[in-house]
């Protein structure tokens, strides 16, 4: 409750918890999970989530926004009078079996349960979910509707499309039953799941979240409180009130449970006490971050730039150090900066670097400043000192990745190998075997748990790394992935080895735990997902394969051509760039396209991209250099055109980006802020921590 309070969990997830402790579930259609209608608005063609007459009223139940039907229900309930039945408002109720196969009876399971629900057959069409707007004119209206939402109408877009062309009827009108029918707010089913979800998240509605949840879960779902707030539902609807085991009936006792099972049943109650408010958003210090304050962004050149081993290759950022990996030839080098937090003074940055120190025990070879400089002056002296790798350690053709311990693992060896490289003294920790090609691309899950690695080989493998100190103990919760049902490949050893290792030592690179294959052509990106449970990979050949990250097994294949950088959100959408045609594009993990956008006139590249922690935003860089092949004309800015010879992307999707430039991208709309640098010097762009580290 505190961490919903505070903003540290978000409302959907707050909602589920509380679902969850009240004995709600996705594995029972009787007792599903419950969520609010948020949204009044269905006839704008705009929704302004600013305005409060946006939303409904979370301080009454559905049964009560109608004034006018509400002292109808009033009524009944003032000249109910029964011996045995208590009085009640509402005869039907907000949750029920009924209300789920409603709402969701275009996808399965539900519409093999809408269908034995009606004895073999669908509902009249007239009856089933067609129109947004006319369900909340309805729960509004009539005397018997009172439901309230489920959860997938705030993430599954496919709900409201009937994606497996099923006949479900004919209208009294003649119109065939097909997708639910949008406000005009919405462009599409993803544009108004986006913004359902949005409405749900929003400053409004958190403020008024606990009201609805003292209705539902706490001190108003029953007594004094209820009546007083038109609460009251028909009493076999309440936990407790009905003793199975007391009626000797059979008959009774059937009809009893057939009741309760499919008329509704009101959640557990978990509060008797008024629910605490959740605090304003101008008071929480950590959500004011570079999105909603895009004006604060200040970026940071550190003096003589010049003498910056740059590009890197690879980089981790943590809250007191940073750790730099530059693999240009003739050697590797890695360095690890300790930082500390300084208040700027307008002159300086606002940040500190400690000096670098010789290692005089260190058999790892020469130190190398990585500001280099005229050796032994005062002012050279001042900049970090970092580590040389020798060049057998991490060759310039490398492909790298920095774990959460600040280890290095690499790929590109000629044998197919991984290494894993100590930050201190370049020591090979580890040599794991599994391709057969030297290993093109790999990407670490957001708590390094997990390794993917692509291959000229054609396969993809999954590899689960163990973590030391805390970072492990954290996610030792978490279990590793079930039995791989793909074969090892021939190099990854058999299964009496692999098992006599484990049981002598425990290998910190642990697998292939799947060799997950499909791909016809050299991996060239990929991506892994831990919340998703989801691995994504490309090639020129194939495009973009996913596949389950616990079983291995291929899901599905996207529409792209070609993919030069993938990236996987918590939010589930797919970000996916295109550097021959300069597009970002995303999709939802199901393959439906959310947002294209072309960035012009780009002559660059898209050299690095980092998704936030909460799932909705990108930040990726570009840099002047391009090594993708393209014609003259993507160059220029020009980009392919449709079969009937218009454009691919809609002239409002076209974005003007300059390189070098960071920028900050809501994957939703793509839309893009951009912070431009005069030169191509070595930057520091500070966003929120707990956006980004």
């Amino acid at each position: 409750m505190e961490r919903w309070a505070n903003w540290e969990i978000n409302n959907f997830e707050y909602l589920m918890e509380l679902n969850t402790l009240a004995g709600r579930s996705y594995n029972d259609i009787t007792q599903y999970p419950v969520f609010p209608w948020v949204v009044a608005d269905y006839k704008s063609r705009v929704l302004n989530l600013d305005d409060p007459l946006s939303y409904r009223d979370l301080s009454k139940p559905i049964g009560a926004l109608n004034p006018e039907r509400l002292k109808k229900f009033q009524e009944r309930y003032s000249t109910f009078e029964d011996p045995i039945i208590p009085k009640f408002h509402y005869g039907s109720h907000y949750s029920s079996a009924g209300t789920v196969l409603y709402y969701l009876f275009r996808v399965e399971p539900f519409t093999t349960l809408s269908i034995q629900l009606q004895d073999g057959k669908f509902d009249h069409a007239d009856r089933m979910f067609s129109d947004l707007s006319g369900t909340w004119d309805s729960v509004l209206e009539d005397m018997s509707d009172v439901k309230e939402l489920v959860p997938e109408m705030f993430y599954l877009p496919e709900v409201f499309t009937n994606i497996n062309g099923i006949d479900f009827g004919t209208t009294q009108l003649g119109g065939k039953l097909d997708s639910v029918e949008l406000p005009p707010w919405a462009e599409n089913h993803v544009d108004f799941v986006h913004k359902h979800r949005k409405a749900l998240e929003s400053e409004h509605v958190s403020a008024h979240l606990h009201e609805w949840i003292d209705l539902i879960f706490g001190y108003k779902q029953r007594g004094k409180e209820a009546i007083m707030a038109n609460n009251v539902f028909f009493y076999i609807t309440y936990e407790g009130t009905v003793d199975i085991d007391k009626i000797t009936n059979p008959v009774d006792r059937r009809a009893t449970q057939d009741q309760i099972a499919y008329f509704g049943q009101t959640p557990s109650q978990l509060l008797t006490v008024p629910h605490m408010k959740r605090k304003p958003l101008a008071e929480v210090l950590q959500l004011q971050t570079i999105f909603r304050n895009p004006s604060e962004l200040k970026s940071y050149v550190l003096p003589h730039s010049d003498r910056c081993n740059v590009p890197a290759s690879a980089m981790l950022v943590s809250n007191d150090s940073i750790v730099v990996v530059d693999v240009n030839a003739p050697a590797a080098h890695v360095a690890l900066h300790q930082w500390q937090a300084n208040t700027p003074d307008g002159q300086g940055t606002p940040f500190l670097f400690h000096h670098g120190r010789n290692s005089t025990n260190s058999t790892s070879g020469a130190l190398m400043r990585i500001f280099k400089g005229s050796a032994g002056s005062a002012e050279d002296y001042g900049f970090p000192r970092a580590i040389a790798f020798a060049a057998s350690a991490i060759r310039s053709s490398a492909v790298v990745a920095v774990t959460c311990d600040k280890e290095i693992i690499t790929g590109g060896h000629v044998d197919g190998s991984l290494k894993l490289i100590s930050l201190d003294g370049a020591k090979t920790i580890e040599t794991a075997s599994g391709h057969i090609a030297p290993v093109t691309c790999l990407a670490l899950s957001p708590d390094s748990n997990y390794l993917v690695t692509g291959s000229r080989d054609t396969t993809v493998i999954l590899w689960r790394i163990h973590q030391t100190g805390s970072s492990h103990k954290k996610n030792a919760q978490e279990p590793p992935p079930t039995t791989p049902t793909t074969p090892r490949s021939p190099l990854s050893g058999s299964t009496s080895t692999m098992s006599s290792l484990s049981e002598t030592k425990r290998r910190r690179v642990e697998g292939p735990m799947h060799v997950m294959r499909g791909h016809l052509g050299e991996v060239t990106c990929c991506s892994v997902s831990p919340d998703l449970g989801l691995v994504a990979s490309s090639s020129n050949a194939t495009g973009i394969l996913l596949h389950s990250l616990r079983t291995g097994r291929l899901i599905r294949r996207l529409d792209v051509d070609e993919a030069h950088a993938i990236c996987l959100s918590s939010q589930g959408i797919i970000l996916v760039w295109n550097g021959t045609k300069k597009t970002l594009s995303t999709f939802t993990v199901n393959g439906l396209p959310i947002a294209n956008s072309v960035l012009l006139p780009f002559s660059g590249q898209v050299s690095c991209i980092e998704i936030s922690t909460d799932g909705h935003f990108a930040l990726f860089g570009t840099s002047l250099f391009n090594n993708y092949k393209c014609d003259n004309s993507t160059e220029t800015g020009d980009h392919e055109l449709g079969p009937n010879g218009t454009d691919d992307v809609s002239k409002n999707s076209e974005q003007s980006v300059h390189a070098p430039s960071i920028c900050f991208v809501d994957l939703h709309t793509l839309k893009v802020n951009i912070k431009n640098f005069d030169s191509p010097s070595f930057s520091f762009v500070l966003p929120s921590p707990e956006k980004f580290l």
